[in-house]
């Protein structure tokens, strides 16, 4: 096998030549070889077909008498290779009987050369079918060419340097409005792209033709001809037309894609207001803040023009408006219905929401009212269910019709999940802080009952624990002690003596001076305090009081003989007000002091007994 080729110029075309006899090849490649043509030269059958289908060759020279597979069997088998099929064959033969050129033509030869040949007539006939083999290709390619154009579903469109249309498929057409068989050739292409991209587009154009640039891609917008505005994607490449450097543009349609991508983006924007509701409804315990926001969301995401949420009364089965947003008039927030009655009513008898598409229609003097002062047209209502119960309705209200596809009400619904949520929340909370503040006034009268029993063991007077109570607020405010903290001293005050209950009669009640022991025995009442109350829990931060109110400034006190700063501050602050009291109060065995005394001696044991800051703030709450 051979292979012959010119070196200084690319071939016009690659011929194979097919022949057993090796001066035959010789002789048919030295004739063929100064025109220019890419020669391949075989000497069987079988290389012939190997040969064929590598290179493809746009003419083969076929010897019909060869060993093995005759030129008639190649030929034939050439003939039924698709690659193959319309390669030109030329017979080479010795053979010149009416029979052999019968048979060469069923073979599917396209031309017999009779050996001797004429080396004129050889080149001839070769230059010749090669000639009419490429004008068949190009018809061919040309053909392929505009079938592709045609069929294609991309906009395609020739622009010449002039940036004229030269060539618009049918998709181009169908993109701007136009029949399929119009003629848009010779137009300029600006006029089919929207005005404020002109110039960001053409000089794009101007880049690719002035080869700046092999390709372009860019998003822009055709305007059709009936106006409208089309998202394209488009890419320019450089081409030549009619011997002259152009711009091929293939336009393609991304209309669905930016719908797809305005869905996510709107879907993100709804799942961070959804976010937003989340923490409102989590971070406070204030249900009209959290409608509101709830509300402000909603007209954001759906736009709409006004909504509102309604509550529904579980036992009068009123519905009331709770909070909205978007009336004109206030007189909307005060309207009222009932269970099943009105648009509204109706929606929370049946669990279901309900669309209207034109409130004029609606036979109900309020509601027609509200479309005339409002301008309202369309109304979408949702039920606010939270386990299993109507908590209300989410009312929506517009002057156009609404988007309502499937996410729009899939997010009203989230919405109105959300809203039912906070109000069964709000309710759960005010049940509660009911309940507890039941549970508070009941807690307090049991320990008073139990402090009133200690009292008239101690023959107290019935206002002496209240003036302890109340005069130790008083300092505790004064001193800045938060409201919050204000329970827990409350009740260490009450407590405060608890724990001589645990002391015999003859001890706590005895007029006269106690012995050493009995001291001993009175000084244990603060810790009978922590022992009997520390296991209650809600009681451990009242009873820093009980337990260390006898603990002293300097050191001196009991039960564990805390100094300055050690003793806890409600303790400190009980302490100065415990004495006063108990000095100004008669006893078994003295009679009250004076208001100055006490306070001399107040004065006079700051920093021995008593803290000298709670001292300064005290004093001046006596006077």
């Amino acid at each position: 096998m051979t292979q012959k080729q010119s070196p200084r110029f690319r071939h016009s075309g690659i011929i194979l030549i097919v022949d057993d006899e090796p001066l035959s090849r010789k002789t048919i490649e030295a004739l063929l070889l100064s025109q220019n043509y890419h020669l391949v030269a075989v000497s069987n059958g079988q290389e012939a077909l190997e040969m064929a289908n590598v290179f493809l060759p746009d003419l083969i020279l076929l010897d019909v008498m060869m060993p093995g597979m005759d030129g008639f069997e190649v030929c034939r088998r050439l003939r039924a290779n698709a690659r193959l099929a319309e390669v030109p064959i030329i017979m080479v033969t010795a053979l010149d009987d009416r029979e052999s050129r019968l048979q060469g033509i069923e073979s599917g030869a396209d031309d017999f050369i009779i050996k001797p040949f004429d080396r004129v007539e050889l080149r001839a006939r070769i230059k010749t079918i090669m000639r009419l083999n490429r004008y068949r290709r190009l018809v061919e390619e040309r053909e392929k060419f505009e079938r592709i154009i045609t069929l294609s579903p991309d906009g395609i469109a020739i622009v010449d340097q002039h940036k004229n249309l030269q060539l618009a498929n049918r998709a181009m057409l169908r993109m701007i409005g136009a029949a399929e068989d119009a003629s848009i050739e010779g137009q300029p292409i600006t006029q089919y792209i929207a005005p404020d991209q002109h110039e960001r587009c053409m000089s794009r154009l101007e880049g690719v033709i002035a080869n700046l640039v092999h390709v372009e891609r860019l998003e822009t917008f055709l305007t059709a001809i009936n106006g409208d505005a089309l998202p394209v994607e488009i890419q320019i490449g450089v081409c030549v037309w009619e011997a002259m450097p152009a711009a091929q543009i293939i336009i393609r349609d991304i209309t669905e894609r930016k719908n797809y991508e305005a869905r996510l983006q709107r879907q993100i924007q709804r799942l961070g207001a959804l976010r937003t509701v989340d923490r409102t409804i989590t971070a406070s315990l204030d249900l009209n803040i959290t409608l509101r926001v709830l509300l402000d969301q909603a007209m954001s995401q759906l736009d709409v023009h006004a909504a509102r949420v309604l509550t529904l009364n579980a036992q009068t089965h009123i519905i009331e408006c709770l909070t909205e947003r978007g009336f004109r008039s206030m007189a909307i927030g005060r309207t009222q219905g009932r269970l099943g009655q009105g648009l509204a009513g109706r929606s929370a008898l049946h669990r279901q929401p309900l669309l209207v598409d034109d409130l004029r229609a609606v036979e109900d003097s309020s509601v027609q009212l509200i479309a005339k002062n409002e301008g309202f047209t369309v109304y979408y209502v949702e039920p606010l269910i939270a386990r299993g119960r109507v908590k209300g309705l989410l009312e929506l209200y517009n002057r156009s019709p609404f988007n309502s596809d499937p996410e729009w009400l899939a997010f009203v619904e989230t919405l109105a999940s959300q809203a039912a949520i906070a109000i069964d929340n709000y309710e759960l909370f005010q049940h509660l802080q009911q309940s507890k503040d039941e549970l508070d006034i009941a807690y307090d009268a049991t320990l008073e009952s139990w402090v009133r029993a200690l009292d008239e063991r101690n023959q107290e007077s019935d206002g002496y624990t209240r003036r302890v109570i109340e005069l130790t607020l008083r300092l505790a405010r004064a001193y800045g002690i938060p409201d919050e903290d204000l329970i827990h001293i409350r009740r260490g005050a009450l407590l405060h003596d608890i724990g001589k209950m645990a002391i015999p009669d003859h001890i706590l009640l005895k007029p006269g001076p106690l012995t050493q022991n009995e001291r001993k025995i009175i000084s244990l009442h603060p810790a009978n305090a922590y022992e009997w109350l520390s296991s209650i829990t809600s009681l451990r931060p009242a009873l820093e009081i009980p337990y260390c109110h006898q603990e002293r400034w300097d050191g001196t006190g009991y039960p564990r003989g805390l100094k300055g700063e050690g003793i806890p501050l409600a303790a400190r602050l009980f302490s100065v007000v415990d004495v006063w009291i108990s000095l100004c109060s008669d006893r078994p065995y003295r009679t009250a002091w004076t208001e100055e005394q006490a306070r001399m001696y107040i004065k006079e044991q700051a920093g021995k007994l008593f803290d000298p800051r709670v001292v300064e703030v005290f004093l001046p709450l006596t006077e």
